[in-house]
């Protein structure tokens, strides 16, 4: 039988920290647009925008039809997008191996410390039929465990730094000690919004006024409120408000991720090596 949580109001402090100090780091996309040229013409500048609104709202739709495949997607997603986030760029086997181990640690390691709690936000997001979605989650763990065996067979290589290992300790201690949504909102808003605009912002100082990047980041931060905001307001019809806050909150961050993946990923840190 599944239990039933109620937020408390950490998990609501959480939430606001998600959504009002993590999102904008992702409002650089804007600016990292113009890095990549897509401001020269009016015509490409547009065709970004639709392009990363259109998966953002692809993301959307495959989430109402295919709500299951969606959410694992969007954890996998988030564990190399996380991972390998926080990591500087390469381009080898390892550093996918050590981005999956690090992205592991966080979004494998709160699910697991916290399988209860956790069970009930998924349902929530996607629904009660979760017997796949936990089959592919216990072969992350596998994937994990082997990305770990890797890393400690291979430490004369690697290298880890000093600084890394305690960052690491950290955020086992984190994911460990608190609840899920204090446990990422700690992670998502000070670990790696923090390493993404510590990467990002000196590149994008060599290509544009700090006025216009920050005008470019705070616009887009707010045209993301103001459609969470719609969305809250039409899934409040059909939920209770702690279900519908975390549907938006979530499914909102998947839509964002992807686009936002795909540009700093695939794009941009590999373009500028960083």
């Amino acid at each position: 039988m599944m239990l039933n949580f109620s937020l408390n109001w950490f998990d609501y402090i959480s939430l606001f920290l998600i959504i009002f100090v993590g999102i904008p780091h992702g409002a650089l996309d804007g600016a990292i647009s113009v890095t990549l040229g897509y401001s020269k013409k009016f015509i490409l500048q547009l065709s970004f925008f639709i392009a990363y609104l259109s998966i953002s709202t692809f993301v959307i739709i495959m989430w109402y039809f295919f709500p299951v495949v969606s959410l694992i997607f969007f954890l996998f997603i988030s564990i190399f997008h996380f991972g390998c986030g926080d990591l500087d760029w390469k381009k080898n086997k390892t550093y996918f191996i050590n981005g999956y181990f690090h992205g592991g640690l966080i979004i494998l390691g709160i699910i697991f410390f916290n399988k209860l709690e956790v069970n009930y936000f998924f349902s929530v997001l996607s629904g009660d039929q979760l017997s796949l979605l936990w089959s592919c989650l216990y072969f992350g763990i596998f994937l994990w465990l082997s990305a770990l065996i890797f890393i400690v067979c291979n430490l004369k290589i690697i290298k880890l730094s000093r600084s890394y290992i305690t960052l690491v300790v950290f955020i086992f201690l984190v994911i460990t000690i608190l609840p899920p949504l204090p446990a990422f909102a700690i992670y998502f808003c000070f670990i790696h919004s923090f390493h993404h605009i510590k990467r990002v912002v000196p590149t994008l100082l060599n290509f544009m006024e700090k006025r216009k990047v920050i005008l470019l980041m705070i616009t887009l931060s707010v045209m993301s409120w103001l459609g969470g905001g719609i969305a809250l307001y039409y899934i409040l019809n059909l939920n209770i408000f702690p279900d519908a806050i975390l549907k938006v909150t979530f499914i909102g961050l998947a839509a964002l991720t992807f686009p936002h993946m795909i540009l700093v990923d695939v794009f941009f840190r590999s373009k500028y090596k960083i």
